[in-house]
């Protein structure tokens, strides 16, 4: 992380690090990396994208974590038996070459995410504390800032947009990722996807899910107009965009 810090003042050297970066991990050059703040969809985009690869297999579910990494995983995402897509929530300025960027609603995304850390007792402050100190991988505003305005970023998606119009978003993810699924897969693949059947997935097949669907449902609660006004202070345009219902404040 040190040295992505540095290299981002000598922008020159950025292929010479991706060449090498490259080789070093075995990347492809057909390679995309699904890209998300933490608690913003990305599990479930994964689920979905597993069940449209070619050659799916029911049992593939067992192995997701394999299939499509998880580059903070407990297994080196680089050894892996893998597709061509690679999940990552690292900031801006990795040597990635293709990137869909997955991004949800800022508030509900961070107030999930602080939950989700406490509960694995990687943070134990407040949110309040959260919103105004550095935490992994970085605030929600810095990560879409960086992320939506990358030239290697291909395609972003709205989580909100994604949740309307499933297949739609569905099927351009998997046209950049270069998986071709017919329009009745897509359509059995979201019925397949639901929230309460990855629930079910997790409590009786024991397939990893990271606690879908938890957290979200209480952010209002919590985001009172002091902290309302404390997250907004530091959107900028290229992110506010992306709230659902903007602040009003």
């Amino acid at each position: 992380m040190r040295l992505i810090k540095q290299l981002q003042n000598y922008p020159s050297l950025r292929p010479a690090y991706r060449a090498w970066w490259e080789r070093r991990y075995g990347v492809r050059p057909n390679d995309v990396f699904l890209v998300s703040y933490p608690r913003s969809g990305n599990t479930w985009v994964r689920f979905m994208l597993l069940q449209a690869r070619p050659g799916f297999q029911e049992e593939d579910l067992q192995r997701i974590r394999e299939i499509i990494p998880d580059m903070h995983g407990k297994k080196p995402w680089f050894e892996c038996q893998r597709t061509n897509v690679v999940k990552s929530h690292l900031t801006h300025w990795q040597p990635f070459r293709n990137v869909i960027y997955l991004v949800r609603d800022g508030r509900p995304a961070t107030f999930s995410n602080w939950k989700y850390q406490q509960a694995e007792g990687v943070y134990d402050g407040s949110f309040e504390e959260f919103l105004t100190h550095d935490h992994w991988p970085s605030s929600w505003n810095q990560h879409v800032a960086g992320w939506t305005q990358a030239r290697e970023t291909k395609l972003v998606v709205r989580y909100e947009d994604l949740i309307r119009d499933t297949p739609k978003h569905l099927k351009q993810m998997l046209g950049l990722i270069g998986w071709p699924t017919s329009e009745q897969r897509i359509e059995e693949i979201v019925q397949n996807s639901t929230k309460e059947n990855m629930r079910r997935l997790e409590q009786s097949e024991g397939i990893a899910l990271h606690r879908v669907g938890q957290g979200i449902s209480s952010w209002q609660e919590i985001f009172d107009q002091h902290l309302s006004k404390q997250f907004d202070a530091h959107l900028g345009d290229e992110t506010r965009r992306f709230l659902e219902k903007p602040t009003t404040f």
